[in-house]
C-alpha cells in the first residue's frame, strides 16, 4: 500500500518537544539486564544529573541489572535534551534489553475517579492489540518477560466486570502482572508496563506521546462506550498474544485518527505499529 510505503521510507525525527502540554507531567523507568549497578549509578550521576535514581530491578533475573527512574518530568525542550542525552548514554553503556521493559507514567489526576478508571481500562482493552504491536518497538518480537510482568488485562477484565467497579480497578492497581497498573501506595500515578526497553528517544517520545492522549480518550467524546462494552463482551480468544502480533493497519489507522490532531504524531505512531 502507498501508505505504508511512506511511513517505511520516512524515519522518525528526534522533536525538541512534543505536543503534549507543557502541564502535563511524566516520569520514564529504565530497565537494563546484564550491568554492573555501581557503574551505571556513577555513569548516571556523573553525565546526567543527581535527580536520575538507579536501583537494583528484582524483576530481572542475573542479579547484574538496574533500573533508572526519572524524576517528575515536564514536556520542555530541556526535558527532551536531558532524554536525549540519557538515550545517548545508554548506547555507551550497551546493557541487555531481552527481558527488560520500558515504563511510562502519568499522574493520577488524569483519570480522577474509579469511574474514569473503569471507563479508560475497558477504552485499553478494546485497542490492547494495537498497544501491544504498537509497544515493541523496533523489536520483531515481544520480550522473553512481557506475560509475567505485562499481560493483557481483557480477559481478566472482562471477568472481573461483572462485581463492582472498585473491584475492578482493585484488580489493577498495586500489581506489577499487567500491562497497566495504578500505583496508588505513596503516590497517584498509572503506570504503563508494555514496552520493550529501548535507548531510541524517538521511540521514547512515541511512547510519552500515545499514552498521553490514549488517556485523554476518556473525555474526548470520541469513544462509543457501547461498542466498547460489546467488543469486550464478545471476546473469547485464548491465544491472545498470538493473535496480538497480527497487523491491523485499518484499525490501528481508526485509532490514530481518535487519538492524535497532529499529523506528525498520527504518521509515527503508524510507523511505529507497523514495525518498519
Amino acid at each position: 500500500m502507498v501508505l505504508n510505503n511512506q511511513l517505511i521510507n520516512s524515519p522518525m525525527e528526534f522533536r525538541s518537544k512534543l505536543t503534549l502540554p507543557h502541564k502535563a507531567n511524566f516520569g520514564l523507568e529504565l530497565e537494563l539486564d546484564k550491568i554492573d549497578l555501581l557503574e551505571v549509578r556513577e555513569l548516571v550521576g556523573r553525565n546526567i544529573g543527581g535527580d536520575f535514581s538507579v536501583k537494583n530491578d528484582k524483576s530481572l533475573t542475573t542479579g547484574m541489572n538496574a533500573e533508572i527512574n526519572t524524576p517528575v518530568l515536564r514536556n520542555s525542550k530541556a526535558t527532551w535534551e536531558l532524554l536525549k542525552r540519557m538515550g545517548e548514554l545508554l548506547k555507551k553503556i550497551n546493557a541487555s534489553y531481552d527481558r527488560c521493559s520500558f515504563q511510562v507514567n502519568f499522574d493520577g489526576s488524569l483519570l480522577p475517579s474509579v469511574e474514569d478508571k473503569v471507563r479508560f481500562l475497558k477504552i485499553y482493552a478494546m485497542y490492547e492489540d494495537i498497544v501491544y504491536r504498537f509497544s515493541k518497538g523496533e523489536d520483531l518480537s515481544y520480550r522473553d518477560s512481557l506475560e509475567e510482568y505485562a499481560s493483557p488485562i481483557i480477559l481478566t477484565l472482562k471477568g472481573v466486570l461483572s462485581i463492582n467497579n472498585d473491584a475492578v480497578v482493585e484488580m489493577f492497581s498495586n500489581q506489577k502482572r499487567y500491562g497497566i497498573c495504578f500505583k496508588t501506595r505513596d503516590c497517584d500515578l498509572i503506570e504503563f508496563r508494555t514496552p520493550n526497553m529501548t535507548d531510541n528517544v524517538c521511540l521514547w517520545q512515541n511512547y510519552v506521546t500515545f499514552f498521553y492522549y490514549l488517556l485523554n480518550l476518556v473525555h474526548s467524546g470520541k469513544i462509543n462506550m457501547r461498542e466498547v462494552d460489546e467488543y469486550i463482551s464478545n471476546y473469547s480468544r485464548i491465544y491472545i498474544l498470538e493473535n496480538y502480533e497480527k497487523e491491523k493497519e485499518e484499525k490501528a489507522l481508526q485509532l490514530s485518527k481518535k487519538l492524535f490532531c497532529n499529523s506528525t504524531d498520527r504518521i509515527n505512531f503508524m510507523h511505529q505499529y507497523l514495525g518498519k
